[in-house]
């Protein structure tokens, strides 16, 4: 008797607890999903310049500051934030490092580049998603 009072009780509870995983699941997809992708001309300055060691490939330091494999998991202010980042790097020569510039200096951005970085940094709003 006692077990059927107990499991009458916990039955719903679970319902419950699965129903409220669902709806979060759900709204923390929706967030991903609203994360911008990266423009086509930005892509091509980050795949030669910055995803040889900004991707889960790259070395540990490097894709734990930014990885570019995550870039659409991050949340807009996630984004919006990296970039600004990026931008700020680029601009100052502290990326790529100087033994990558030395090695391949191919990834070295040019200043049109550097411009295409700096108006894509600016795009975000704080309302953009």
């Amino acid at each position: 008797m006692k077990k059927s009072v107990v499991l009458s009780f916990l039955f719903p509870c679970f319902i419950s607890l699965g129903l409220f995983l669902i709806n979060n699941s759900a709204v923390a997809q929706g967030a991903v999903k609203a994360s911008v992708t990266l423009p086509d001309s930005v892509n091509k300055i980050i795949t030669s310049s910055c995803t040889p060691c900004h991707t889960s490939q790259g070395g540990i330091m490097s894709k734990t500051k930014l990885n570019f494999t995550e870039w659409t998991n991050y949340s807009p202010e996630k984004q919006k934030e990296k970039a600004a980042k990026i931008y700020s790097e680029i601009n100052k020569g502290s990326m790529p490092p100087k033994m990558a510039r030395e090695k391949r200096p191919e990834t070295i951005p040019t200043k049109d580049q550097v411009e295409i970085i700096k108006k894509w940094s600016e795009s975000f709003t704080a309302d953009k998603k």
